[in-house]
């Protein structure tokens, strides 16, 4: 008896905490971190072509998304702001992953287009350490 009284209890608050709908005060995400989570989408994807988990075609289409997003980056962490936003950003390191960003994307997007899974294999750890790394493996500790 208890558990019929508790069960339509427990489906309208499952209702309600699934609706995903946002309201006024919802925060909303950063264009940074939209672009993050692009970017991070196309990283999995190309991983997965790897593992046999997607075709050449989605991951020369992630590999693709990347490379177009790796040339937002500058606009998205302007070198000169970047200092006063993130504590351990430089200009300078900033200027440098920008760079470093676009170089590995470029280089990632021509190794899938190659279709050579050790190739691909080694620019997307490199793509990983010294394009995406640059920012995210931080040598401050």
């Amino acid at each position: 008896m208890r558990l019929r009284a508790t069960l339509p209890i427990l489906a309208s608050l499952a209702l309600l905490a699934g609706s995903g709908e946002t309201g006024p005060g919802t925060p909303q995400p950063t264009p940074q971190a939209v672009a993050m989570r692009h970017m991070l989408a196309d990283i999995n994807q190309i991983r997965a072509y790897l593992y046999g988990s997607a075709s050449q075609a989605q991951a020369s289409g992630a590999a693709s998304d990347l490379a177009s997003w790796a040339k937002q980056v500058p606009a998205l962490f302007p070198p000169e702001l970047a200092s006063q936003e993130y504590v351990d950003m430089s200009p300078e390191r900033a200027r440098a992953a920008n760079a470093a960003m676009n170089t590995n994307a470029a280089l990632l997007l021509a190794s899938v287009q190659s279709g050579n899974q050790a190739a691909i294999a080694d620019q997307l750890a490199a793509t990983e350490k010294n394009g995406c790394g640059t920012c995210h493996l931080s040598g401050i500790k």
